[in-house]
């Protein structure tokens, strides 16, 4: 993940460094947030599109490195109070041991609904040395979950950020290139009463 945030700063920063070449504002912004405003001359913009970029990467990066460090504990504690083998497991399976206290258990409710299919086999077994460090396993395991959603919010609100900006450069070559505003009343024949006319 450090390598990738690497290569993302350096490839922002020869962007912001690199000339036009041509690029519509737009596609700057979609690009990196605040490289249309920049190239515009709008620089408080583009510092506040830029700074909102740098925050959310930084606030991802962090989210999502302390849900895979909150998985490799529960991960690890599951291994020590359930004697399980943590190779090869989903994520169902992770839900299912905090909610059951051994395997038998687990089977025997599924069992009785029919599910069949749910059922697991003595190389997934499980069983807690109690019900506390069962209970622990799942405060661990859905603050993980909570991290790793938290962190897809956060590539959703980068993405965001870039249809903002892009909006944003719309709205200020829009702005520049009115030429004239006028604002002024109507009559017409068609509809009754004043009507205001505001024409670019």
């Amino acid at each position: 993940m450090r390598k990738i945030i690497i290569k993302i700063i350096i490839f922002v920063s020869l962007l912001l460094h690199a000339k036009d070449n041509g690029i519509h504002p737009f596609i700057k912004s979609a690009i990196v947030p605040g490289w249309g405003e920049k190239s515009l001359g709008k620089t408080d913009r583009a510092r506040f599109f830029f700074a909102t970029e740098i925050s959310l990467w930084t606030i991802c990066f962090g989210t999502y490195t302390y849900a895979d460090h909150t998985k490799r504990k529960y991960t690890a504690y599951a291994a020590k109070h359930a004697g399980i083998n943590t190779r090869g497991k989903t994520h169902k399976y992770w839900v299912d041991i905090g909610n059951y206290i051994d395997f038998e258990a687990h089977n025997s409710e599924h069992l009785r609904w029919r599910e069949f299919d749910e059922l697991y086999g003595e190389e997934n077994s499980w069983k807690w040395d109690s019900s506390s460090s069962m209970e622990k396993f799942e405060d661990y395991r859905i603050k993980s979950d909570i991290l790793f959603k938290t962190g897809s919010y956060m590539i959703g609100a980068i993405v965001l950020n870039r249809i903002i900006s892009s909006i944003d450069v719309l709205y200020l070559i829009n702005i520049e290139n009115i030429k004239n505003i006028s604002f002024y009343p109507a009559i017409t024949r068609e509809y009754f009463g004043l009507q205001f006319m505001l024409t670019f």
